[in-house]
């Protein structure tokens, strides 16, 4: 048996866009305690979460999903608004999203779970909705100002390229998670 290794697929932002993100969570920083933000390095959407899997599994997955997106090209999308998982009022993921521009990034998922499926891996039950995860919300933490933390911050829309998907190794500390990339699968690059 290889080694298990805690792993994730996922999409992360161009540098135009991640700084964006990053001057929007550093405001957010100074107003709202109730939220464990990102680190805007680890802020990416994921397509796919493997929990532990065989090293070889994970290389197959890898070259199958290199196989299977071939042909993809770089793409953009919109981010253009903020939210919640399951809402601001009981929140305990904040989001940034997308309206309308995130076809390409549903297909991926697809793509991404068809792979994953054909090496025994679980589908994921949940609808799946693009969304940068900003932060997550502290357990027991008075959330009453979070909605209006949010909207006097007005996070103004900004497009992301999206240029690779990669996989993720993640290893779990005291301090959170710590993400290392282990494989990059480019586009093509567009028109």
């Amino acid at each position: 048996m290889s080694k298990l290794v805690r792993s994730f697929i996922a999409l992360y932002p161009d540098p135009a866009a991640r700084t964006h993100i990053t001057d929007f969570l550093r405001e957010l920083r100074t107003r709202d305690r109730s939220v464990r933000w990102e680190h805007p390095d680890k802020v990416h959407i994921t397509l796919k979460f493997l929990g532990d899997v065989e090293a070889a599994v994970l290389d197959a997955i890898t070259a199958d999903l290199k196989a299977r997106i071939a042909d993809q090209s770089t793409f953009s999308a919109r981010i253009d608004r903020t939210g919640a998982f399951p809402n601001l009022r009981r929140a305990r993921i904040v989001w940034l999203g997308f309206a309308g521009e995130e076809q390409q990034i549903l297909q991926l998922q697809r793509g991404t779970e068809e792979v994953c499926a054909a090496h025994g891996l679980e589908p994921e039950q949940k609808k799946f909705t693009p969304h940068f995860t900003i932060g997550r919300v502290r357990r027991n933490a008075d959330i009453g100002s979070l909605e209006n933390d949010i909207a006097a911050c007005s996070f103004q829309p900004v497009p992301v390229q999206f240029t690779a998907v990669r996989i993720m190794e993640s290893t779990l500390t005291p301090q959170g998670a710590i993400h290392k990339e282990r494989a990059r699968i480019e586009f093509t690059p567009g028109e």
